[in-house]
């Protein structure tokens, strides 16, 4: 989908390109002295071929400065996740444009009777097709986190599934279960969903996660997905998932050393095993809240540190996405105010997948009212980032010279219709209306996103086609069949 774009795209980062040369210093340091704990030995080899030292028989890894050179400057600086089956939902990462998507959690607000429950399999089919019906949401991490209805053993088919049976928007996976069949289960299912093995590879649909387990560990087992998204030609999207103060240091500028070392380290990895293989920079850098223990996305650290991710990920040429997320337990105003403010912050730094509608309480709760408030969240976000265009049009003299002074008026100019819609956002849901009227009677902001997620739900009907859906149940049916029996 045509995302966000504007003069304010890629405008505000928090460090300065000084300091991000004294970061990537930093960071190298920490690769070259410290290293990375490599916990597979595939991964070792992967390593060892890019030119690092391998000790302690391979579980410790040392990359020194060329080597990552070497490494970003085989990365692409753009590339494109495409709509199934339909051009116009296209996203293209890394070329000035911001682009929204849902987020996941465990239990959903059930919207129709107030409940606050476990997700189910149901759940994961509307979360697709809401998202689908959409404007401003352009792609979709999964539905829900995980099928409480469901068996354990073959979760994850089941889930991805459903969300590709119900959507053709971009897509993205994380998950880290090292489960036997998963990796391969969940390629034959975005490749049928894809239309096959080579359209896959051709036209990838889906943004793949690959992390590294802070402080600098390689982990076997996202070495298993970085492999597996790599064959089936899966672009990549790489990140350190370090809390400060616990598992990263407790500055801001530590974070961002430590991250961006941990991101490097994959750039070397991925690069290393696929050569010119697509990927992006990713933030999730929640902090610990040292009178809880929890980790804290929605504090303003949490999107300083984001920011400032995309800065280096603009200083080594390479696209950068992130992860959004609130605090809050419920969908009130902290909700509001920490999403609005963490996702105008990383479209302004110029993130351009952006992971936030929808959920909260730390991917522990989703809502359907709240993905539609968000929708025009992101729409208000997306006209604030065109800033002001300055052109002889728009500009307006003639009309100016025309009109004025009193008592003229513009609103019969055909320079006023031209113009109207495309310099004025309009709202779907937010109030606008005289105050009287208002107060002689009005639906309050949640309930118009209820009637409006009602709708969607009732009248959205699935993009797939029949013949894929069936495909995709065909295989689901083998794989359910051979988890359970």
């Amino acid at each position: 989908m045509e995302g966000f774009a504007g003069k304010l795209v890629g405008s505000l980062h928090p460090i300065s390109t000084e300091e991000c040369s004294r970061i990537h210093a930093a960071a190298v340091r920490v690769l070259a002295e410290g290293g990375m704990r490599c916990d597979d030995p595939r991964a070792a080899r992967m390593f060892e071929a890019a030119g690092c030292t391998l000790e302690d028989s391979g579980a410790l890894v040392k990359i020194p400065e060329p080597v990552i050179m070497d490494a970003l400057a085989k990365c692409p600086e753009s590339f494109t996740l495409h709509g199934r089956n339909d051009p116009s939902l296209d996203c293209a990462i890394g070329t000035g444009e911001v682009h929204f998507c849902t987020v996941s959690g465990r239990y959903i607000e059930d919207f129709r009777t107030g409940e606050r429950r476990q997700a189910t399999r149901q759940d994961a089919i509307d979360g697709a097709l809401l998202a689908e019906g959409l404007e401003n949401v352009h792609g979709l991490y999964k539905p829900v986190m995980w099928l409480y209805d469901q068996p354990k053993i073959c979760n994850s088919q089941i889930l991805v599934a459903e969300w590709m049976k119900n959507s053709n928007k971009t897509a993205t996976w994380v998950y880290n279960t090292g489960a036997e069949h998963e990796i391969p289960d969940l390629v034959k299912i975005w490749q049928i969903a894809a239309g096959g093995e080579a359209a896959l590879r051709a036209r990838p649909h889906l943004l793949g996660h690959v992390v590294v387990n802070p402080p600098r560990v390689i982990d076997i087992n996202y070495t298993s997905w970085l492999i597996g998204f790599c064959d089936a030609g899966i672009p990549l999207s790489i990140e350190s998932a370090l809390m400060g103060g616990a598992t990263g240091p407790a500055t801001l500028a530590g974070m961002l050393v430590q991250a961006t070392a941990e991101t490097l380290a994959l750039v070397v990895q991925a690069q290393s095993y696929k050569p010119g293989h697509p990927l992006a920079f990713c933030s999730f850098n929640p902090s610990m809240d040292m009178r809880t223990g929890l980790w804290s996305c929605g504090n303003p650290e949490y999107g300083t540190v984001g920011a400032g991710i995309s800065a280096m990920a603009r200083h080594y040429g390479v696209p950068c996405a992130g992860f959004g997320m609130s605090d809050s337990c419920e969908m009130d105003q902290q909700t509001a105010y920490e999403k609005a403010l963490k996702m105008y912050t990383y479209a302004l730094s110029g993130i351009s997948y952006i992971w936030d509608i929808g959920g909260t309480a730390g991917f522990n709760f989703v809502s359907w009212p709240e993905m539609v408030l968000e929708n025009e969240i992101a729409g208000y976000i997306g006209q604030y980032l065109k800033g002001i265009v300055v052109d002889d049009e728009r500009l307006a003299v003639d009309e100016i010279l025309k009109v004025g002074p009193l008592p003229g008026s513009y609103m019969a100019e055909r320079h006023t219709r031209r113009w109207y819609r495309e310099e004025f956002f309009i709202p779907e849901l937010s109030n606008r209306e005289f105050f009287e009227s208002w107060e002689r009677g009005h639906t309050e902001l949640q309930e118009k996103a209820k009637q409006k997620a009602a709708r969607i739900l009732e009248n959205q009907e699935s993009p797939v086609a029949s013949e894929i859906q069936s495909e995709i149940d065909d295989f689901l049916d083998f794989v359910v069949a051979r988890d359970t029996d």
